[in-house]
């Protein structure tokens, strides 16, 4: 006869995956604003010809904000601090009109814009709430390509504000991290010796979805293995830490 013995062993998991993505190509509509600030670095530090692409970063980052406007207020509506919700909001309000806008106007834009990111790196580095994190996460890369456009549009570098946005991701794949557990189901034979091991990895996001795997030794032996920092991942595919981390490769990669 073989006998069962399930034991549970509870972690929480930090563990951030580096999936090196393609750099942006050209779009034919306009990219999704959760991942806009890669196709934004993308043309500023590796456009034709290897230099920047100014005129191609404004055309995505103007092109994600309008398509998705109200989606990127109702964002913004629900940041808890009022001069964070102030200034995103005017910095997609305006970003549109940045190439109309006279120096006088210009100037302030850019430092309002600047600012800006600054504040949605200190708001995230403050909140506890899973919720409150999530959301300024999903504005971030939205908030800090605004910035980048007008500071180069500026004619200054906007390498600094590259190393925030890459720090607020990194910073997000930590506070958002799933909690993780390890299920283990052990079978032996009638001599009482191990024979089946079974491990099965289910990762739980701060809004519930999950993701599992199941790994299996016989005698010993792995027949059936499992990549957890992929589980790791995909229980937060619906959350910005997703985001940030399919991001963050391609982020530092471009980093000069």
């Amino acid at each position: 006869m073989k006998r069962r013995i399930v034991t549970g062993i509870v972690s929480a998991t930090t563990a951030m995956v580096l999936a090196v993505s393609g750099t942006a190509q050209p779009a034919r509509a306009a990219i999704p604003w959760p991942q806009i600030a890669v196709a934004v670095v993308s043309y500023l530090y590796g456009g034709s010809g290897g230099g920047s692409d100014l005129e191609r970063a404004k055309q995505e980052i103007i092109a994600a904000v309008e398509s998705s406007k109200q989606e990127i207020l109702n964002h913004i509506d629900a940041i808890a601090a009022a001069d964070v919700e102030a200034c995103t909001e005017a910095a997609v309000t305006k970003i549109a009109q940045i190439d109309s806008m006279p120096g006088s106007l210009l100037g302030p834009f850019v430092n309002g814009a600047v600012d800006c990111a600054a504040l949605s790196n200190a708001y995230l580095n403050a909140v506890q709430d899973p919720r409150a994190a999530d959301n300024i996460g999903k504005l971030m890369g939205v908030i800090y390509s605004i910035a980048m456009v007008a500071f180069a549009k500026y004619g200054l570098t906007t390498t600094d504000l590259l190393n925030g946005l890459i720090r607020g991701y990194e910073n997000l794949v930590t506070k958002l991290a799933p909690a993780c557990r390890d299920d283990t189901i052990r079978e032996y034979d009638s001599m009482g010796r191990l024979v089946t091991v079974e491990i099965t990895h289910t990762c739980v996001a701060y809004n519930g979805d999950s993701a599992s795997g199941t790994e299996i030794y016989y005698l010993g032996r792995p027949t059936k293995t499992i990549n957890r920092d992929q589980i790791n991942k995909n229980a937060t595919r619906n959350t910005s830490r997703w985001t940030a981390q399919e991001s963050l490769p391609t982020l530092i990669q471009l980093r000069p």
